[in-house]
């Protein structure tokens, strides 16, 4: 081991604190684990205090230059060149442009849930501080020109700022990260999107990835190996997929895209010719963040479920439920700040609260009694539709097997009936039932069902009786065969009735 290794500290960087300079290639090496166990000896096989220790002499042993400390956080839109305060009318007209997203699909829960998702990336540190499950991601897949046109809009109307100069530290960050090649066919990395340039005292600047700490990302056509080394710096940030692939490290919500391809151009022209307002609004959104109003987000998010079973020792929520929850009470708190702040009347506020409400929390439906189709209303329902739209034979016109007709009308009695034969009206009785979902056709189980309808509605007066048991018999072809032939016959009355 060298006696002086050359070590950068970073403070205030998520991925790595120490890089280690060397001298031969002329770059710097991100001292990981793996850097570690080439430098100390016998480093992996030591348990968690001796690695403290040996660590502790290895810095003892190296020079260590301290390049500073990097901000947690970059605002992602630059405040004016004239350091005016934004007026109230700028201010509310950003607002009331990045509102509209939510009624930019047809789709009604696509906007606001990428709205959802906007807010929760500026607070998302925070947020998973209170929640480590949350992660505002979602994945498309399409290759619709527009549909990556609409996200970008999106994200460049919340990060409007790619570059930031701190003292001697320049930070270059891209909000799209498209990572589809150009003619030459290179594969691009995470550095091709996201730099620090660290000036380091008497040797070449320190050239490292920044984080996507509390702001937004589109990532368009990423493989895995891609989606993998960039995870890192995207865990607390919210992150759009566009036609990536899968990845265990970027997980979240998938939408399908056709609840995209539907949308209002106008309103995504407002959203493109409003974006610096937007961005600016989000910015004193990104300002009001306080880890207090993130564990208010997450807790109430978690109360909608209902209080927890005592019984129970602990309670896991469903993820993707639960990161509905929370995009309800961010665009909830979202509404309120801007209600506190005079930017929306009450009315204005409470009108979105109510269209939101209709996404994440809408009214129950009723539960509607079960229908079966033993019930002599669906019995009715059934008979006077077949009635309708089957072919009849008239009264006085003769009714034969092969004729395509259902049945026939005959006077009885003087009363006109309905007259099927036996198995016809079963198959189209079955048939017809089991075309409408609302009713429970589980007795079509039943070995003799057709026999054990016909005795309840015999019963019920639906059909005409017989004179002994409950299958009526009738010289429906007119051929002297009344013994043999099984018919159901119904009133004309009680079909013609409404």
């Amino acid at each position: 081991m060298p006696s002086r290794t050359i070590l950068v500290h970073i403070r205030n960087l998520n991925h790595a604190c120490f890089w280690r300079y060397d001298p031969g290639g002329k770059g710097y090496i991100s001292l990981n684990e793996a850097q570690l166990c080439r430098e100390i000896p016998m480093f992996r096989s030591l348990n968690e205090r001796a690695r403290k220790q040996a660590f502790r002499r290895f810095l003892k042993s190296s020079r260590v230059i301290d390049a500073g400390e990097l901000p947690e956080n970059l605002p992602g839109c630059r405040p004016p060149r004239d350091k005016v305060s934004p007026s109230q009318e700028e201010l509310r007209a950003g607002a009331l442009a990045f509102l509209s997203a939510g009624e930019l699909f047809e789709n009604v829960d696509a906007g606001p849930g990428l709205m959802a998702d906007l807010l929760g990336g500026l607070w998302c540190r925070e947020l998973r501080a209170a929640e480590p499950a949350y992660r505002p991601v979602v994945a498309v897949d399409s290759t619709a020109p527009r549909i990556e046109e609409i996200l970008t809009a999106l994200v460049r109307g919340v990060v409007t700022c790619k570059r930031w100069r701190l003292g001697k530290t320049r930070v270059r960050r891209k909000a799209v990260l498209d990572y589809r090649t150009d003619g030459w066919n290179l594969p691009r990395h995470i550095q091709d999107f996201s730099r620090v340039k660290v000036p380091v005292k008497g040797h070449k600047a320190l050239r490292i990835p920044c984080s996507y700490e509390n702001t937004v990302a589109l990532i368009i056509g990423a493989n895995s190996q891609q989606l993998q080394e960039a995870a890192p710096y995207l865990r607390n940030g919210a992150v759009f997929l566009l036609n990536c692939a899968t990845s265990k490290d970027l997980t979240g919500d998938r939408i399908r895209s056709s609840a995209l391809n539907h949308y209002d151009p106008e309103i995504l022209e407002r959203l493109q010719q409003k974006r610096k307002r937007i961005s600016l609004l989000l910015a004193f959104w990104w300002r009001y963040c306080r880890p207090k109003r993130a564990w208010r987000i997450i807790q109430a998010a978690r109360a909608s479920f209902g209080p927890q079973d005592s019984r129970y020792i602990a309670v896991t929520l469903e993820p993707k439920q639960l990161r509905q929850a929370i995009r309800y009470q961010l665009l909830l708190a979202f509404l309120g700040w801007l209600e506190d702040g005079e930017l929306l009347t009450a009315g204005e506020a409470a009108a979105f609260r109510a269209a939101f409400r209709g996404v994440y929390d809408p009214e129950p439906v009723p539960r509607q009694p079960v229908r079966h189709a033993e019930d002599p209303e669906v019995f009715l329902e059934t008979m006077r539709a077949l009635a309708a739209e089957s072919a009849i034979s008239g009264p006085d016109e003769p009714y034969r097997k092969n004729d395509g007709c259902l049945g026939a009308w005959r006077d009885i009695s003087g009363t006109r009936y309905l007259v099927m034969p036996e198995r016809e009206w079963a198959r189209a009785y079955r048939q017809k039932v089991q075309t409408d979902k609302s009713v429970d056709t589980s007795f079509f189980q039943n070995k003799d069902w057709s026999k054990e309808l016909q005795k309840w509605m015999s019963e019920a007066g639906l059909i005409k009786p017989a004179s002994s048991g409950h299958r009526y018999r009738y010289d429906l072809f007119g051929n002297g065969t009344r013994d043999k032939t099984y018919v159901l016959a119904v009133p004309e009355a009680l079909l013609a009735a409404s």
